[in-house]
């Protein structure tokens, strides 16, 4: 009897450490989660952490100081601007790595090499839509421009500069729960955290199911039911505005097309229900006699925030706002001469292309009368313990081919020829949005936010603006395709010529008004412009009441 307890004793033991090493499901291995030299016993915040700070830390090139008030905010002052990006990407990487980390996996279609094969799907898509074509091609602008390559660069060396200084017990407790260490940043994810934004605000579409409908019940019904302007109307821009340019003309095809019904394919829709506000009035209705700006931007509810509230001070600045966890400067906020907003304009700079291959190899398309090459981009897509899987994803001039053989074709059919759709999407573009942040962070007046807001290319945003000087703005900003009315409304014939974005509406032609008669300006997201304006930039907005309830 005492031997076969001994027995059992041994058994339960090893029982016991075998369990407490392995990892099941998505709970990991308790041993080592609960090991009080490197679990999450060490993620306990020490009573030290938010003490003001001078940081000398390799790459500085001069003291840095840093103080937290007592809502726990950093407050950074550097002597030099390269300090100044270098600093902002060490205390955001301390305070939020793994959402840093996290959303640039997002974007980049790379969650399942942590998560496992349930994210795959999700990352396929993001693949298959051009995430990390668009990222690099962003990339290559914003490295064009010596002062911004010098920003990210710094951003990025103090970002690394917190992540090399980790033991393992050091890591985030996400980082923990699901397995993995995090790797050294690199300036793509900032560029990164630029899709994944665009993908948010302007990367959903109906057109697919506007497609179907218009198939079904033909076009005097849809025109009913989806107009393209609504009865009641209170436009960003004051309805009567006069418009002091020559537009552009803007051809419109010569022959109809309705492309062919579409079933089982669910692309990111355009969100309902989310929305923005911002408003400033002028000095004139203030007590103090200066302008007051207010934003309200409804992102998702995120734990923690999406946004991170820093103020960023050196010899050429002094700004205070919120900035995205990953990416250098303040997106929304003031300094001591001007203040500034956003809201999404939901801009149409995202169409879908039905394409015709010429056979079943798929390695020509039919576009302006002659058979043209794809391009092939291979993606590998890691999987956490599962084979890698390689996805190729075809390219033609529209962009990504993001479904293959997606329309409904009569089976043996002459005419089932394979078909796809492409995607052509103003976030693939080269751009430099940090640009714009960069200068309107430094921005002393109404010429500065307008020379500011050149840079920015996606997503389209509101952007409102108010100074010491008693001027008060709003902008409708962005790359805004020139685009015949309604088109986008529906799926494209991708051969025709005259479907392709003509260019972009000129910068100076983009809705904008300045201290208008009635004292303020504001955006909820609705309609930017009265009938009037020359241009095309959406069907669908957001209904009017919570503009004309401002």
């Amino acid at each position: 009897m005492k031997f076969f307890k001994a027995f059992l004793s041994i058994v339960i033991t090893i029982a016991l450490v075998w369990a407490l090493q392995t990892k099941f499901g998505d709970i990991p291995p308790l041993a080592t989660f609960l090991n009080p030299t490197s679990g999450f016993w060490q993620n306990a915040e020490s009573k030290d952490a938010d003490l003001d700070n001078e940081l000398k830390l390799p790459g500085l090139l001069n003291k840095v100081t840093i103080r937290f008030d007592n809502r726990r905010i950093p407050h950074i002052f550097a002597n030099n601007d390269h300090d100044l990006s270098y600093a902002q990407g060490y205390i955001t990487a301390r305070d939020r790595l793994w959402q840093m980390d996290i959303q640039t996996r997002k974007a980049a279609g790379r969650l399942s090499e942590v998560i496992g094969e349930k994210t795959f799907e999700t990352d396929r898509y993001n693949r298959r839509m051009g995430m990390v074509y668009g990222a690099e091609n962003t990339l290559r602008g914003i490295m064009k421009d010596s002062v911004m390559r010098e920003v990210i660069e710094a951003y990025t060396a103090g970002v690394n500069a917190y992540i090399s200084q980790l033991d393992a017990k050091d890591y985030p407790i996400e980082f923990k729960l699901l397995g993995y260490k995090p790797e050294l940043w690199q300036p793509i994810n900032c560029a990164l955290l630029l899709k994944l934004m665009s993908q948010n605000l302007a990367g959903g579409s109906n057109q697919f199911a506007m497609t179907n409908n218009l198939k079904k019940f033909g076009t005097a019904d849809i025109n009913d039911l989806f107009p393209d302007r609504p009865v009641y109307d209170d436009p960003i821009i004051p309805a009567g505005t006069k418009w002091d340019f020559k537009p552009v003309a803007i051809p419109k095809p010569s022959k109809s097309f309705v492309a062919q019904m579409t079933e089982n394919i669910k692309p990111q829709d355009r969100r309902e229900g989310i929305g923005s506000n911002n408003w400033a009035i002028s000095g004139s209705k203030s007590a103090s006699g200066y302008p007051i700006l207010a934003n309200d931007p409804h992102l998702d509810l995120t734990y923690p925030s999406i946004w991170y509230q820093v103020q960023l001070v050196s010899p050429n600045v002094n700004v205070y706002g919120v900035a995205l966890p990953g990416a250098p400067g303040v997106v929304i906020g003031f300094n001591q001469k001007i203040s500034w907003g956003v809201t999404n304009v939901d801009a149409a700079v995202l169409d879908w292309y039905q394409i015709k291959f010429k056979d079943k190899s798929k390695n020509e398309y039919w576009y302006n009368n002659q058979w043209n090459k794809v391009t092939r981009r291979i993606e590998e897509i890691k999987i956490k313990g599962k084979a890698t899987i390689y996805d190729t994803v075809l390219y033609t001039h529209h962009g990504p081919v993001v479904y293959e053989s997606a329309a409904l074709k009569t089976t043996n059919s002459p005419k089932n020829v394979p078909v796809g759709n492409a995607l052509r999407w103003v976030a693939h573009d080269e751009s430099d949005e940090f640009k714009t942040f960069y200068l309107l962070n430094r921005a002393s007046n109404y010429a500065d936010y307008r020379e500011a807001l050149r840079y920015f290319s996606a997503p389209a945003q509101n952007f409102i603006f108010a100074d010491a000087n008693n001027d008060i703005a709003i902008t409708a900003n962005g790359k805004l395709p020139l685009k015949y009315k309604e088109q986008g409304k529906y799926i494209m014939d991708g051969s025709d010529t005259a479907n392709d974005w003509q260019g972009f509406i000129p910068y100076e032609h983009n809705p904008t008004v300045k201290n208008p008669p009635r004292g303020f300006v504001s955006s909820a997201n609705q309609f930017p412009t009265d009938k009037t304006y020359p241009y095309y930039i959406n069907w669908q907005f957001e209904d009017y009441n919570r503009g004309k309830r401002i």
